[in-house]
């Protein structure tokens, strides 16, 4: 009788796979495995302790914060305050935020409900966002604005060479700015590496864009919708804080000015871009010596007629003039090239007045 030979190759088998188990390179593994795994344990209870530790940190150290901030001419507080956001962010939610500055522009803003988040890993730079709205005011409660949606990134605190980022939706002017609505604004603010040591330095960098800004009322042949207003200025001069007329008229007789370098203006046909100087005169009403290249100027024209800046009469000599000066531009639109200015409350385009400018009561 033949034996069956599977009992045996089973044992040959199992004997293998207990060599292979005890072979050097499986154990090496396991060992690895170990080693990573145990390392990695290791680090994530250590990333969380760092995490507490610093959200720790922060609520401890808000209120010295804002105190030392206070003394820096920025007031902060709110209501209650939660912290979360754990692994990857520390995020601090307010309930009724309000944060004001005296410098180097004075301004409120106020939230219901604002959130601020950074990485743990970079406590400088900080993303906020007022899903539910937010209300900003500046030149000391001059103007203001309501504003839908609020975010934007800043770098706290606001120092020389710090920036803040902002994004609003759904904008409506209070104050010196009611009835104005605009459907969103782009303001990008840096102050300088360095303070300004004299009036005529830089003390802030301005960039804004806005769409869709909606005016009170216009000028015929205009609709009451400006397309898009956007610049790049430079603030020279510092502005220390004081009631608004005391404080402008400080800061124009040191010779504080706006430079302008570039400036869009888009209004139905009409399309400028121009860079140069803006101030304020001895009644703190604008000053402005611009450089533009005018595309729709006709539309300008009638502008003028229609407010009455213009007699009906010389209408046609300024088109003929504008027509005669004019060039063809890239876009293949006919455009001019002169100077804009502003003084002694008239708007000028080359020699012409154009417009009248309303007084501005800064009170």
């Amino acid at each position: 009788m033949t034996k069956s030979l599977q009992p045996f190759t089973d044992r040959r088998a199992a004997r293998g796979l207990d060599r292979a188990s005890r072979s050097p390179y499986n154990s090496n593994m396991r060992r690895i495995v170990w080693v990573v795994g145990g390392l990695a344990v290791a680090l994530a209870a250590a990333y969380s302790g760092y995490w507490y530790t610093v959200a720790g940190k922060i609520r401890d150290r808000m209120a010295p914060w804002v105190a030392s901030r206070q003394a820096e001419g920025v007031t902060i507080k709110w209501d209650s305050v939660a912290i979360g956001g754990f692994p990857l962010a520390i995020r601090l939610r307010f309930a009724n935020f309000d944060a004001a500055a005296a410098k180097p522009l004075p301004y409120v803003m106020s939230a219901a409900d604002i959130s601020f988040w950074s990485r743990p890993w970079d406590l400088r730079q900080w993303h906020f966002s007022a899903p539910d709205g937010a209300r900003v005011e500046f030149l000391l409660a001059s103007a203001g604005f309501d504003a839908k949606a609020l975010d934007g990134t800043v770098t706290v605190p606001l120092q020389p060479g710090g920036t803040a980022d902002i994004e609003a939706q759904g904008v409506d002017g209070r104050g010196a700015a009611q009835g104005i609505g605009l459907d969103s604004v782009h303001v990008a603010v840096q102050q300088p590496p360095t303070p300004p040591k004299t009036d005529h330095d830089p003390a802030l960098l301005v960039n804004f864009d806005i769409k869709g800004a909606r005016l009170r009322a216009a000028p015929a042949p205009f609709g009451t919708t400006i397309q898009d207003i956007s610049a790049t200025a430079t603030i020279d001069g510092t502005m220390a804080p004081a009631p608004l007329p005391q404080m402008l008229d400080a800061w124009r007789r040191a010779g504080g000015a706006i430079e302008l370098e570039s400036a869009h203006l888009a209004w139905d046909k009409l399309d400028i871009d121009a860079n140069g100087t803006l101030a304020l005169d001895d009644d703190l009403q604008p000053l402005a010596a611009l450089t533009a290249t005018v595309r729709g100027q006709n539309e300008i024209v009638d502008a003028a007629v229609g407010s009455g800046a213009m007699p009906e009469g010389d209408a046609g000599l300024a088109r003929a003039v504008l027509a005669m000066i004019s060039q063809q531009g890239d876009d293949g639109r006919k455009q001019i090239r002169l100077p804009i200015s502003a003084q002694n409350r008239r708007l000028y385009l080359g020699p012409a007045a154009i417009a009248r400018i309303p007084t501005i009561d800064w009170r």
